[in-house]
């Protein structure tokens, strides 16, 4: 994948003017549209930011990139007139854009979170009770230990635990909490991954119980829904089930080491993940969603693990700005 003239940044002062000229043209006006080309012929940063703000927003509003927020705001300007609403509107395009860029590079939903980590970023904590944890790329947890329990809330993205046993008196059961449910450790080394409204259990050594949100995460109360999983197997919880207990994927804590290792997972997945990676925005087109992927891919490369699989399946890579990629089906003649 070539590098492009768009990934380089703007100042904002440029960035403000480009704004303020997606809030004037309404396409109707001659003058304003001849006077928006000498704009963009001015400087090359005057073209660049355009090019930017079209891609972006018509990733974030779904509108054409050639018009990326007359639609979503022409309304409001025939209404209350675009000379008293280009200010406000403005801002708040701003604070949009500028809100979309900040949690593509730090999710904005674990700001709050006890440990978090940022795109591209893995971060490993030491827990008081001496439990390891690494946090994949954009992910985000919350500590609940008390007298009782030690108990960690995954709020979302991917963890893998090393439970401490260096001391002999820690009674305390410790326990992984997620909106799809409760996973008990027995001493033990295991990932919890959240995909949405799933939560992916794999345990790479020991053992884990697993009870969906339907069933008290204290274990004293029965339930009928736990399922024990084993080292080397994973279990998929959601819809307030468990799912049925299979064999995990090979090196499936590899991603600890910086590589994703893979074996027949569909494009669509692959570049979910690969996409807490990148800071912009990665996408895949519908035709080439269910290809299968196998082989191993660097996570902190972006650019080689996207040529990569441009070199392996019948794709090829497509940049739009210098905020979003797209991965699309390869023409033929390619």
């Amino acid at each position: 994948m070539t590098a492009n003239a768009d990934d380089q940044p703007v100042s904002r002062r440029v960035l403000d003017q480009a704004i303020d000229w997606q809030l004037r043209l309404d396409g109707n006006d001659a003058a304003e549209l001849a006077a928006h080309r000498t704009w963009l012929a001015a400087h090359p940063d005057h073209a660049r930011a355009w090019r930017q703000l079209a891609s972006l927003d018509a990733e974030l509003v779904g509108l054409p990139a050639q018009a990326p927020v007359r639609a979503a705001l022409g309304r409001a300007r025939r209404k209350a007139g675009w000379k008293t609403a280009s200010r406000p509107l403005a801002l708040l395009l701003a604070i949009g854009l500028g809100a979309a860029v900040l949690d593509r590079h730090q999710p904005v939903a674990g700001l709050l979170a006890d440990y978090r980590s940022g795109t591209g970023e893995r971060r490993t904590v030491t827990l008081p009770d001496n439990t390891v944890i690494v946090l994949n790329a954009r992910s985000a947890v919350d500590l609940e230990f008390d007298e009782n329990t030690r108990a960690i809330r995954l709020r979302d993205g991917e963890i893998h635990i090393h439970t401490a046993h260096a001391d002999p008196s820690e009674q305390r059961p410790f326990v992984v909490l997620t909106a799809q449910g409760s996973l008990h450790a027995l001493g033990t080394r295991f990932i919890v991954r959240r995909d949405g409204d799933t939560t992916w259990l794999t345990v790479t050594e020991s053992a884990v119980l697993a009870r969906p949100a339907s069933c008290p995460p204290d274990r004293a109360s029965a339930c009928a829904a736990e399922r024990r999983v084993e080292a080397g197997r994973q279990l998929r919880l959601g819809d307030g089930a468990t799912g049925e207990i299979q064999p995990a994927a090979p090196e499936a804590d590899a991603w600890t080491d910086g590589m994703l290792i893979l074996d027949g997972e569909p494009l669509a997945a692959v570049a979910a993940r690969l996409a807490r990676y990148r800071p912009g925005l990665l996408r895949v087109a519908p035709e080439v969603a269910d290809l299968r992927v196998t082989g191993t891919l660097p996570l902190d490369d972006g650019d080689r693990a996207l040529a990569a699989l441009a070199a392996s399946l019948p794709v090829r890579i497509v940049q739009h700005g210098g905020w979003l990629v797209r991965i699309e089906a390869r023409h033929a003649q390619e």
